[in-house]
């Protein structure tokens, strides 16, 4: 292989791994290059997101996971970009960046070109844009989406060549560089080195260095299940995947404030709204980007029952002191439903004090709540002052718009082609809570994949009219569900409730605490409790448990269709 064969265009990906990897690492160097710019740790987080699609002529194609990290990248990154790829490939580019997501309620994908400020061509030959193109900067939208879909085209057709070609010519090279002054390091320093265009042979260095630096291509897992280690954060909560619409917009982006900087910009956020809104989803998410941001920050989500349950064990076991040491000794503490501290004077006490001694040690505080401080009428009046002391915000019911996006991102993590009639009909029936409308998508997705129907308004029709809005009024509490749930499975409440693992048991006790999660409004540590003071992430399995056994286990699916009317008629009677 001759260095004049080499194409920039076909390993750009690789070259851009690694030098993503370089100017990253040098950003938190002691002694960083100065031809590398100086990037913040939330630039580094955005940097990392940043997907290269390929490289057309003059024009690189970026892709980002949302509408938000595309934004994000156009305000702060893409003079240092532009930069960084003139200092390591000699090339005067622009950039074209996509989001695959949109990251609020009126947001679709969309594309943006951001131009070299040079005359030129600056299209792949094969690119279908017009010839009269000064730079990315004079192209539609419309033509930057044919420049994306001609990229991932050409990446998906040159990978495979590329496969069999790159060990051959990676020893071809090595074997060159051995017999010229200009030797490649068999053990290459981590040290940056200076790429250019017009030297082929170091670009072909630069993707040889992708090799190294870059991991073997993973699935997301933005929805993958599970807590976080110690932080106890849901890893499937994050801002990426919680929509943005009017009803929430200040929340969000407050909650992304706090995170970025935290204990600077708002101390303690509360945060509150009515069961069902994406609360919680926002306290995980803050927890994730923090630490995301900082890595070594020290954090910890909470509900205030597992923070009660905490203060009376280490009373119990006299461990007080190791109680405040892992409350105390944190970056950040996250608190859901604080309201339920009420009429428990003691965890009251002691979160005073735990509350006072983080704020003046300049940490974090977030709180959650279904009320404003002022309506916690049953919390002491000076947690409640100190609640005030901070930004207060809200989340309220989602309009038809972000609900319809709510929908559409659920089906798209799922893998289920929603058509449009069927999220309308979703959004326009249930517009109490998002977690309805996670319930009424499931239901439908179950039914169709049971009975093998097309997935359509009709179809959707039919498996919804076992849970119609119009029994929004019946008020269904856990001690119903329990009643009906051991009944129809031939059990006392007492073996529901109890600790038996018997197969019967379990099946039931989950059936039990999914149609608990579905038809009230308490909190998982609350329905935890209402099954014999189990942990809320044991209803986060259970619940979890039974929504994938719907669409694979007919069985299941009739039973908790046949379980829902029963208890609703039980809370009628």
């Amino acid at each position: 292989m001759s260095n004049s064969n080499f194409s920039i265009e076909e390993h750009f990906p690789d070259m851009w791994d690694a030098i993503m990897h370089d100017w990253l690492a040098d950003s938190s160097s002691e002694s960083p290059d100065p031809d590398l710019p100086a990037i913040s740790p939330k630039q580094r987080s955005l940097l990392r997101k940043v997907k290269p699609v390929g490289l057309m002529g003059r024009i690189v194609v970026l892709e980002t996971p949302n509408r938000w990290t595309k934004e994000s990248i156009e305000q702060d990154l893409i003079d240092p970009i532009k930069h960084v790829l003139k200092t390591r490939l000699d090339l005067s580019v622009s950039l074209a960046i996509t989001s695959t997501n949109g990251d609020s309620a009126d947001s679709d994908a969309e594309e943006t070109t951001h131009g070299t400020g040079e005359t030129g061509r600056g299209t792949h030959e094969g690119a279908s844009i017009p010839q009269s193109v000064a730079t990315a900067e004079d192209l539609s939208n419309t033509e930057v989406e044919q420049l994306v879909t001609q990229a991932e085209e050409k990446n998906k057709t040159t990978t495979e060549e590329a496969q069999q070609r790159r060990e051959h010519d990676a020893d071809e090279l090595a074997g060159q560089y051995s017999a010229s002054e200009n030797r490649i390091d068999p053990n290459p320093s981590p040290t940056p080195r200076h790429w250019t265009h017009k030297e082929q042979a170091t670009s072909e260095q630069t993707y040889r260095s992708a090799a190294r630096h870059s991991s073997p291509t993973q699935p997301s897992s933005n929805f993958n299940d599970g807590l976080d280690g110690d932080s106890l954060l849901n890893k499937n909560y994050t801002f990426e995947s919680f929509v943005v619409g009017s009803s929430n917009n200040f929340a969000a982006a407050a909650c992304r404030a706090v995170a970025e900087a935290p204990a600077k910009a708002y101390n303690p956020l509360f945060i509150w709204g009515e069961s069902g809104l994406g609360k919680t989803h926002l306290l995980h998410a803050i927890g994730h980007y923090a630490k995301e941001l900082q890595p070594n920050m020290r954090v910890l989500y909470v509900s205030s029952e597992e923070l009660t349950n905490d203060f009376i064990n280490s009373i119990a076991n006299d461990t007080r002191e190791s109680f405040k040491r892992r409350y105390r000794n944190l970056d950040m503490l996250i608190v859901d439903d604080i309201q339920f501290l009420q009429n428990k004077e003691s965890t009251q006490e002691e979160f005073f004090h735990t509350f006072n001694a983080l704020h003046q040690a300049n940490k974090q505080i977030v709180l959650s709540s279904d009320r404003p401080p002022r309506q916690l009428t049953t919390l002491e009046d000076r947690l409640r002052t100190r609640f005030e002391g901070g930004l207060i915000t809200d989340v309220q019911t989602p309009d038809l718009e972000t609900r319809i996006a709510i929908l559409t991102k659920k089906a798209e993590s799922d893998n289920v082609q929603l058509p449009e009639d069927v999220k309308v009909l979703i959004a326009s029936r249930y517009e109490k809570s998002i977690r309805e409308l996670d319930g009424a998508l499931i239901r439908v997705t179950a039914y169709c994949a049971l009975s093998h129907e097309p997935l359509t308004v009709e179809t959707a029709e039919i498996a919804l009219r076992d849970i119609s809005p119009a029994d929004q009024d019946v008020e269904i509490v856990p001690q119903h569900v329990i009643e009906v749930v051991a009944n129809y499975f031939n059990l006392t409440t007492d073996e529901l409730v109890g600790k038996g693992r018997a197969k019967k048991f379990v099946q039931a006790r989950q059936i039990a605490m999914y149609l608990c999660r579905e038809l009230t409004d308490l909190s998982l540590p609350k329905l935890g409790s209402s099954f014999g003071g189990r942990d809320h992430t044991t209803v986060m399995y259970a619940e979890r448990r039974v929504r994938e056994s719907l669409s694979e286990n007919k069985k299941v699916f009739d039973q908790v269709q046949e379980l829902t009317q029963k208890i609703k008629s039980h809370a009628r009677d």
